[in-house]
C-alpha cells in the first residue's frame, strides 16, 4: 500500500476539478472492489483480536478483572461486558453476507491505514459493504462525524474539548479506539548538510508565532548554519499533525507562525520541501518513509540525544516527544451494525495491524489491540485521550486503566479467580519458602509482610537471599516454592529442574533500573559510556585498569575502590553480559558481595567508591549515593522511574521475576499469594521499595499465564525471547 495518494487542498484553482474526481473514482473503487475477485486479503481468517487472538480477560489487583481482553492465551472467549462472549472470527465466506455503506472521513495521516483496511475489507464482502474514505484533517472530519455526517472518523490527535461538545449538543456517543502509532517526521531537502539534528528549543524557535516574518533564514534557529532564507511548508489548521506539532513543540495547539505554505495534503509537503535546498517541513512518519528517496528526516533531540524517526525509536518511546497515537472514532449508535462492527473486528484484527505496518506506521504491541478491542465490545464510550481531562502514559495504560471491567477467562474456559475478601484470607493456612536475588527481596518481602498480615500470621512466609544463582540451585532442588530472580534461568538451571522433574511458571513483576554509583565527593563521573564501563570491569582490566584517569583521560589518577554484587547473583550476570557481552565475564579485583548493603557502605566510605546494584537499593540510599548516567548510545540518561520504564536508560533496564513450582502453584495459600503479589497491591509495594511496576496488560498476561499453568523459560534458557516483555508473554502462551 503507497500512502501516496489524490487528495484536495487550497491550491490552485484549475486543480481542484481534476483532484476532486480523482478522489471520487478512487473511493468508488475502494468501496466497491471487484465484484469478480475472490474475497481473500491476507488469509482465511479475518484475524481480529477475536477471531486468531482468542482473547481473555486478565486479572488485575488481587484478582478483579480488567476488561482486557488477553491475545494470547489458550482460546477462550473474554467476556464483551455485560456477560456477552467476545465474537468469534468470521469465516472468509461470511463476510459475503454483509450488506451497508460505511462513512469515513478526517486526518490525511490515518488515510492510509484506513483506505487499506477499506479496501481489503471491501474485497472480502465481494463489494456488498461499501466503504468511503475521505480526507477533510482530524478538525474536519470530527466536525461531519459530530453533524451525523459519518459513522467513522480518523484522528491524527485526541478529541478536543469543543468537539467534545459539539458531539454532546448533537446527543451522538462515541467509541475511541487507538489503533496505531506515528512518529511525527521534521523533513529537509537531500541537499540541505546542516540541519542533521535539531533540539526541541530549536524548532520551537522556528516555528513559534513570534518568529512570523523575524526568523526567516537558517542562521537565527542555529548560529553557523547558512543565511540562507528558509522555505517552510506544513499542514493547515484542520491537521491533527498542526494540532499535535504546534502543542508539542510550542505547548499550546496552534500556536504557530502563519508565514508558511499549508497545505492538508502530504504530498504537497513533500513537493515544496523536495523541490528547493531551503525547504522544510513536517508531516506523519509513513509519508517520509514513502518519500525517503527525496527528502530527509531530521534527528531530535528531546533531552536525551539526536534520535532519528524509525520504527524501534517511535515505538519504544526513544524518538521523543515526536511519537504519537492514532486514533479511529466510531458512533456507539452505528457500532452494533453488523458490517461496521465487523469492520472495526478487521481494523483492530492481525490483517488490520499488518496493514497499518505495510503503509509506514507502527503497530502496538497485541495486547493494545485486545483492550481496544474490549473497549468496542463493551461499547466504552467518551475520551480518555482527549476533551478537558486528558489521562498521560502509556496507550495501553490509559486503555487498561479507564474501561468497566468485564470478567474474562483464563486457559481451557475457566473463569479467572475473583478477588477474596479481607476476612477471606485469614482461612488460608500454610508455609511459603522463597529465596534468590537480592535485587527481588525488596519486593518479595513487602508482599510478604502485607500479606502475612492479611492471613493473620496463619501463612508463614519465609524470604532468603541466595542471590539468583542460589536460589536457582536451591528452587531445582526442592527446597523453596518460589524463586525470586533479576535475571531469567539460564540453561544449565533449566537442566538442573529438568532432571529432578520440576516444572515451574516463570513471571515478570517488575523493571529495575541496575544503577551505577559513585561516592558523593566524586565530581567526575557525571556520566558513562558503556564502552568506557566495559574499560573499567572487563576480565582484561583486571590489576591493569586501576586508576580513573585510564577510563576516561583527565579524570583523576587516584586508584579505583570497586565493589560489586558476588557471581551468583543475577545483577552480576545481567551487567556483565549486557556491558561485556557475556555472562560472568568480569574482572575479579574488586570486593564482591551478596549483601547490596556492603556495597552501598564501600562506595560511601571513600572518595573513590565505585559500583553496580539494583535500582531500588540506590534510591534508598541516593543521599549517600551518586548515580552516575548512561549513555548507551542516544546521549547521557539518568536512572528514573520514567526512563527506566521507557526504555530510554539503555541499556541497564532489566526486567525482575518469580518463577513459582508448577506443584505448588495450585495450593490455595501460594495461588493467593501470587494473585496478591501480581495485583495492585502488590504491584504498588514494588513501587514503593522502589522499583517501576509494568503497564497493568502485562500483568494481566502474567496472572493468565499463572492460572493457565503455563510452564517453562521463554526469557531464558538456550532460546531467550527478545523484545517487550508484554509482546514476549502475549506470544508465547
Amino acid at each position: 500500500m503507497s500512502p501516496k495518494r489524490p487528495r484536495y487542498s487550497s491550491v490552485k484553482g484549475w486543480t481542484i476539478p481534476l483532484i476532486l474526481g480523482a478522489i471520487a473514482i478512487s473511493m468508488v473503487l475502494i468501496a466497491c472492489g471487484s465484484p469478480d475477485q475472490p474475497a481473500q486479503a491476507g488469509g482465511a481468517s479475518t484475524g481480529s483480536s477475536a477471531s486468531s487472538q482468542q482473547p481473555a480477560s486478565g486479572s488485575s489487583g488481587g484478582g478483579a478483572s480488567t476488561g482486557s481482553s488477553v491475545s494470547s492465551q489458550q482460546p477462550a472467549s473474554g467476556s464483551s461486558g455485560g456477560g456477552e462472549s467476545m465474537p468469534v472470527a468470521m469465516n472468509t465466506s461470511e463476510y459475503a453476507t454483509l450488506k451497508g455503506d460505511i462513512e469515513i472521513d478526517g486526518s490525511s495521516t490515518v488515510f492510509p491505514i484506513t483506505e487499506a483496511v477499506a479496501e481489503e475489507f471491501g474485497k472480502l464482502t465481494e463489494g456488498n459493504v461499501r466503504v468511503t474514505v475521505g480526507v477533510s484533517g482530524t478538525g474536519g472530519g470530527f466536525k461531519k462525524f459530530c453533524n451525523g455526517e459519518t459513522q467513522i472518523s480518523d484522528a491524527s490527535r485526541p478529541i478536543k474539548a469543543s468537539e467534545v461538545q459539539l458531539c454532546e449538543e448533537a446527543g451522538l456517543e462515541y467509541i475511541e479506539i487507538p489503533v496505531a502509532i506515528d512518529g511525527l517526521t521534521v523533513i529537509v531537502n537531500k541537499d540541505n548538510t546542516w540541519a542533521q539534528c535539531m533540539t526541541v528549543e530549536e524548532l520551537n524557535t522556528m516555528w513559534a508565532p513570534e518568529a512570523e516574518d523575524v526568523v526567516t533564514q537558517w542562521d537565527q534557529v542555529r548560529p553557523g548554519w547558512p543565511s540562507d532564507e528558509m522555505e517552510m511548508y506544513a499542514p493547515g489548521v484542520d491537521s491533527g499533525t498542526f494540532d499535535y506539532f504546534t502543542e508539542t513543540i510550542g505547548g499550546e495547539s496552534g500556536a504557530s507562525r502563519g508565514d508558511f505554505t499549508a497545505s492538508e495534503d502530504d504530498n504537497l509537503i513533500i513537493q515544496g520541501v523536495s523541490g528547493g535546498k531551503n525547504g522544510v517541513g513536517y508531516l506523519g512518519y509513513a509519508y517520509y518513509v514513502e518519500n525517503a528517496d527525496k527528502l530527509k528526516a531530521v534527528e531530535i533531540d528531546g533531552g536525551s540525544g539526536c534520535t532519528a524517526p524509525t520504527d524501534i525509536a517511535i515505538n519504544n518511546g526513544t524518538y521523543a516527544p515526536l511519537s504519537r497515537p492514532l486514533f479511529i472514532y466510531v458512533r456507539k449508535d452505528a457500532a452494533t451494525t453488523p458490517h461496521i462492527a465487523e469492520f472495526i473486528r478487521y481494523f483492530l484484527g492481525s490483517e488490520g495491524q499488518g496493514l497499518a505496518a505495510e503503509v509506514g506506521y507502527i503497530p502496538y504491541p497485541q495486547s493494545v489491540y485486545d483492550l481496544a478491542l474490549a473497549k468496542f465490545e463493551n461499547g466504552t464510550t467518551g475520551t480518555v485521550f482527549g476533551g478537558d481531562n486528558p489521562m498521560h502514559g502509556p496507550v495501553e495504560d490509559i486503555l487498561a486503566n479507564s474501561q468497566q471491567p468485564a470478567s474474562g477467562s483464563s486457559g481451557g474456559g475457566a473463569s479467572m479467580p475473583v478477588a477474596m475478601n479481607t476476612s477471606e484470607y485469614a482461612t488460608l493456612k500454610g508455609d511459603i519458602e522463597i529465596d534468590g536475588s537480592s535485587t527481588v527481596f525488596p519486593i518479595t518481602e513487602a508482599v510478604a509482610e502485607e500479606f502475612g498480615k492479611l492471613t493473620e500470621g496463619n501463612v508463614r512466609v519465609t524470604v532468603g537471599v541466595s542471590g539468583t544463582g542460589g536460589g536457582f540451585k536451591k528452587f531445582c532442588n526442592g527446597e523453596t516454592q518460589i524463586s525470586d530472580a533479576s535475571r531469567p534461568i539460564k540453561a544449565s538451571e533449566v537442566q538442573l529442574c529438568e532432571e529432578a522433574g520440576l516444572e515451574y511458571i516463570e513471571i515478570p513483576v517488575a523493571i529495575d533500573g541496575l544503577t551505577v554509583i559513585v561516592n558523593k565527593d566524586n565530581t567526575w563521573a557525571q556520566c558513562m559510556t558503556v564502552e568506557e564501563l566495559n574499560t573499567m570491569w572487563a576480565p582484561e582490566a583486571e590489576d591493569v585498569v586501576t586508576q580513573w584517569d585510564q577510563v576516561r583521560p583527565g579524570w583523576p589518577s587516584d586508584e579505583m575502590e570497586m565493589y560489586a554484587p558476588g557471581v551468583d547473583s543475577g545483577t552480576f550476570d545481567y551487567f556483565t553480559e549486557t556491558i561485556g557481552g557475556e555472562s560472568g565475564a568480569s574482572r575479579g579485583d574488586f570486593t564482591a558481595s551478596e549483601d547490596d548493603n556492603l556495597i552501598i557502605q564501600g562506595v560511601s566510605g571513600g572518595k573513590n567508591g565505585v559500583g553496580y546494584l539494583g535500582y531500588a537499593y540506590y534510591v534508598e540510599n541516593a543521599d549517600k549515593l551518586k548515580a552516575v548516567e548512561i549513555d548507551g548510545g542516544s546521549g547521557c540518561t539518568a536512572p528514573t522511574d520514567i526512563a527506566i520504564n521507557n526504555g530510554t536508560y539503555a541499556p541497564l533496564s532489566r526486567p525482575l521475576f518469580i518463577y513459582v513450582r508448577k506443584d505448588a502453584a495450585t495450593t490455595p495459600h501460594i495461588a493467593e499469594f501470587i494473585r496478591y503479589f501480581l495485583g495492585s497491591e502488590g504491584q504498588g509495594l514494588a513501587a514503593e521499595v522502589g522499583y517501576i511496576p509494568y503497564p497493568q496488560s502485562v500483568y494481566d498476561l502474567a496472572l493468565a499465564k499463572f492460572e493457565n499453568g503455563t510452564t517453562g523459560t521463554v526469557f531464558g534458557g538456550d532460546n531467550p525471547m527478545h523484545g517487550p516483555v508484554e509482546d514476549i508473554l502475549a506470544n508465547s502462551q
